[in-house]
């Protein structure tokens, strides 16, 4: 595996000189070696840099599918709209934009990117992919029938007659559910218009006549369909329909037997006939026909109906009847019903002269009721003929009486297989029924304690409902399941996810170190623990990095709770305690380290560089110095992410007005059919957007979650920070003002936010009002971030008469997400 620190430098060098494509190299190395989002991101950037947007796209496309393939979407979001700076009609991307806004509930927005795509698919001859997306538009605003009739209409344009049709049927439904007859016809009739043979229209027709009681003409608009379409059972079931409605019994009779002969499964005409058998009190013609309408109704769980028919028919077929209702009513945990039934059918058997099948259902019986006296006289009574039949049969040959064997067992068991339960819980779950799946599966628990598959579905479950500790639970054992078969690598997976979901848990602590630590182990190729004593802080960059843009924007609890992991499990670094410092939490340090001060030098954050291994040996002052004057150097050659995009920002798509159309159609009446969308995804993907510089993306996202009142106080704190780098200071004071004064109580939160407007005070020159405030947090926390700097250089500028001493100007990076 390739040393990505060494290549790191490498690249570093090259960029250091301008030579773009040599780094670049030296980028593709890391990906080729093992395939890594921010990495490609580096890559397009430095592409976009030498002015090769192909490759730019393209690398940003690698990146994006990366981080959607590992669950980090806003990340890869936030890559598609960085394509968008560079081509705001690139197909895929407009097309990802929408998947990724419907899987985070951004309704409107998944709408806007999925018209923009249908649209650039049109522009660019890609018309076959234009029907899905419209159909993933329609699915997210089904009733919405302005929307609907413009689709319509854009069918019709582009010649797509069979589509248009369709989407007018659907219309005329939601008008006739709506109660508009009138407008229903009108949809309907167009159809027959585009389509004269449209079955659908025509049935849909009849049933409006029906609703306002114009049955003759009912009846003779279905006796024209019936002329047109000979033998279409469709038809012919809605002309036994209205028979039935007029009295005509046998006219109705007369349909359903011709369609029962076209289609014998046609269930619903047999049961229109089976009733109308019960009727005529014919009950074994009856029997015949419902026969397979009961076992439907069982495998669609309608227990109670599939019940009550069962009784009806139980004189005419007490065998069929009996062993259904045995099992109906184990599904339905009724025991002494079932136990009732068991005997019923062992009554029959008996009749019948099936003496062993009678014997198990009375034995079955009896191990539900054991103290039922008759049944264990029944028993005895079967058994004793069968014994003196058998010394019968001694007697009169002499011989030993071959062995039989015994006759087929019913089945009469009603339980589900282990496969139809993930069946049901699979389906349960596609519809949004996670509890009902929950239940299976967990009903499931104690017969199948050591099945892998129930536990990955249950572990997915409790993901599901956000139910962390039962998911560190499925984790814990799927890890220790695994490992007895061997399979390390998805045993160490399976605390990897338990870890990242709920790192508080204390059944992970002793574990997660475990793994940490054979896996360093291994890496080394030895059995015993490396001679380092932080063998792997480079593996956490991304954590790390995560942290430090917390602590920069003033999420101090955020940024604590990953440091203080971290510290539990690499409690002898000094780079991790000094961060812990910075952020005002007293961190442990080991007996044997020296204390020597708070340090003179920052910690840099890991989001503009990789950062080389951590050394064991405490550095000194001169190597830390030289160390920050290497990273200086490097800052002077590295270049902003402005430089790398054309334009913060980002263009609406550009809709042509058949499409612009079909988007305010859509708007029309939204209100009334979606819920609000989710604040916390708009304020995550206003971090995503931070994180990758797409600042103008991140205030828009800011100032929607701002509306709720559960985040408003993070997201004007987080506006404050946007409009500070955007050099708006008077807009990021009054964010942060707003965001102090609903703060409840005087905790971390209100002094990072206290911190934050001090420094939009200095840098908007109120340095009296700055040094207030600096004063204040100086007064909570001296060594919360630099606050300590910050009260002398404003004091400092104070006493020289107000000159503000000048910011540095922003240093050239690259983003590495």
């Amino acid at each position: 595996m390739a040393d990505k620190t060494s290549i790191m430098k490498e690249a570093q060098k090259y960029l250091a000189k301008g030579q773009i494509d040599k780094a670049i190299s030296e980028f593709e190395k890391i990906v080729n070696d093992s395939p890594d989002g921010n990495a490609y991101n580096t890559i397009g950037d430095l592409y976009l840099k030498k002015g090769d947007k192909k490759n730019a796209i393209d690398s940003y496309h690698k990146a994006a599918n990366f981080f959607r393939h590992e669950g980090f979407s806003l990340k890869a979001l936030a890559l598609y709209k960085k394509v968008l700076n560079i081509n705001p009609s690139e197909i895929e991307a407009l097309h990802s934009l929408g998947d990724l806004s419907e899987e985070k509930g951004l309704t409107t927005d998944a709408i806007k990117y999925y018209l923009a795509s249908a649209d650039s698919m049109v522009k660019a001859g890609k018309k076959d992919r234009v029907l899905d997306v419209y159909e993933k538009i329609l699915s997210l605003s089904p009733s919405n029938i302005p929307l609907r009739n413009k689709v319509a209409e854009i069918f019709l344009k582009e010649g797509l007659k069979s589509d248009a049709t369709k989407e007018y049927i659907y219309i005329a439904r939601l008008y006739d559910e709506k109660g508009d007859i009138q407008k229903s016809r009108e949809y309907y009739n167009k159809v027959i218009d585009l389509q004269p043979l449209n079955k659908e229209a025509f049935i849909g027709i009849s049933y409006l006549y029906e609703k306002t009681g114009e049955l003759d003409n009912a009846v003779e608009h279905m006796k024209e369909a019936a002329a047109l379409f000979p033998g279409e059972t469709d038809i012919m079931l809605r002309c036994a329909e209205l028979s039935l409605i007029r009295g005509d019994a046998d006219g109705a009779k007369e349909y359903l037997n011709r369609i029962i002969e076209q289609d014998p499964t046609n269930l619903k005409s047999r049961r229109l006939l089976g009733e109308l058998y019960l009727q005529d009190g014919l009950k074994e013609k009856a029997w015949v026909e419902y026969l397979p309408v009961l076992d439907d109704m069982i495998l669609e769980e309608k227990y109670e109906s599939a019940i009550k028919l069962l009784e009806t028919f139980k004189k005419v077929d007490p065998l069929e009847t009996g062993k259904r209702l045995v099992s109906l009513y184990r599904q339905i945990g009724e025991n002494d019903r079932v136990a009732a039934e068991l005997v019923s059918l062992g009554d029959a058997l008996s009749e019948k002269g099936l003496s062993n099948d009678a014997l198990s259902c009375y034995r079955e019986a009896l191990d539900i009721t054991p103290d039922d006296q008759d049944l264990k006289g029944k028993i005895a009574e079967i058994t004793q003929a069968e014994e003196k039949e058998e010394a019968e049969r001694e007697g009169l040959e002499g011989t030993e009486i071959e062995e039989r064997a015994a006759p087929e067992h019913i089945s009469i068991k009603g339980e589900k297989t282990v496969d139809e339960i993930f069946t049901e819980a699979d389906i349960f779950s596609r519809y949004g029924l996670v509890s009902e799946a929950k239940r299976l599966l967990e009903g499931l628990k104690h017969k199948q304690p050591e099945n892998i598959d129930l536990h990955m579905r249950l572990k997915s479950v409790y993901l599901d409902t956000a139910d962390k500790e039962e998911f560190v639970t499925e984790c814990l054992i799927l890890s220790k399941l695994f490992r007895r078969l061997g399979d390390a690598d998805n045993a160490d997976r399976m605390l990897k996810d338990a870890y990242e979901i709920y790192p508080e848990d204390p059944r992970l602590t002793e574990r997660f170190e475990s793994l940490l630590e054979s896996t360093h182990y291994a890496a080394a190729g030895s059995e015993e623990p490396a001679a380092t004593s932080e063998p792997a802080i480079e593996d956490y960059e991304e954590e790390i990095a995560e942290a430090d843009f917390y602590a920069r924007q003033g999420l101090i609890q955020e940024a604590a709770k990953i440091f203080e992991n971290l510290h539990r499990i690499f409690p002898d670094n000094k780079e991790i305690s000094e961060r812990l410092g910075n952020l005002g939490q007293v961190s442990e340090v080991s007996e044997t380290e020296e204390i020597t001060g708070p340090s003179e030098i920052h910690a840099e954050t890991f989001d503009d560089i990789e950062k080389e291994p951590v050394s064991t040996a405490a550095p000194s002052a001169k190597d830390e110095l030289a160390g920050r004057a290497e990273e200086e150097k490097y800052e002077d050659f590295i270049f902003t992410e402005q430089d790398l995009v054309e334009a913060q920002e980002i263009p609406e798509p550009a809709l042509d007005n058949d499409v612009l159309e079909i988007f305010q159609e859509f708007k029309k009446g939204l209100e009334k059919e979606l819920e609000d969308e989710d604040s916390e995804t708009h304020y995550n993907l206003g971090i995503a957007y931070k994180e990758m510089g797409l600042v103008d993306d991140a205030i828009k996202e800011f100032q929607t979650a701002r509306k709720d009142p559960k985040r408003f106080i993070q997201s004007s704190t987080m506006l404050g920070v946007c409009y500070m780098e955007k050099g708006l200071y008077s807009l990021a004071i009054d964010a942060l003002n707003t965001a102090v004064k609903d703060v409840g109580e005087k905790n971390e939160s209100y002094w990072a936010i206290k911190y934050d407007l001090a420094e939009a005070y200095e840098k908007n020159n109120n340095l009296k009002e700055a040094l207030n405030l600096f004063t204040d947090v100086y007064g909570w926390n001296a060594r919360f971030r630099n606050v300590s700097e910050k009260v002398s250089q404003v004091r400092a500028q104070l006493a020289k008469g107000g000159e503000q001493e000048k910011p540095k100007g922003r240093k050239d990076r690259v983003s590495y997400l």
